[in-house]
């Protein structure tokens, strides 16, 4: 492999990281968040986060145990674990958002029930 492309793996890792995460936990939370309304005592956004997390994990642990070298056809599957896992942890994120709301009852004091 081209010693510059591993710049562009990289960022790709950075941007998914830095970037695409926090964009994921944020538009989850908030479609969490809206659903919330119609739904106050739905139990699934606990699952879903620990369903999420879990997959990260796995993920994570998968592209470690994976140790691909840049010129073998497994980087790429390796890579694509590593971007994937912090999206899984954005969501995993953004679906504890309305678990924490329900654990405390904030839900409550916003007025939209």
């Amino acid at each position: 492999m081209n010693p510059h492309h591993l710049r562009l793996t990289e960022t790709l890792e950075l941007l998914a990281f830095f970037v695409l995460a926090p964009a994921v936990a944020i538009v989850t939370a908030y479609t969490a968040w809206r659903e919330k309304q119609h739904d106050p005592n739905s139990k699934r956004y606990g699952m879903r986060c620990f369903a999420t997390g879990a997959a990260a994990l796995l993920l994570i642990g998968f592209a470690k145990w994976l140790n691909a070298g840049p010129g073998s056809p497994l980087y790429f599957l390796q890579l694509t674990c590593d971007i994937l896992s912090p999206l899984l942890f954005g969501a995993c994120t953004g679906y504890f958002f309305p678990v924490l709301l329900g654990l405390f009852g904030w839900h409550k004091i916003t007025g939209l029930n």
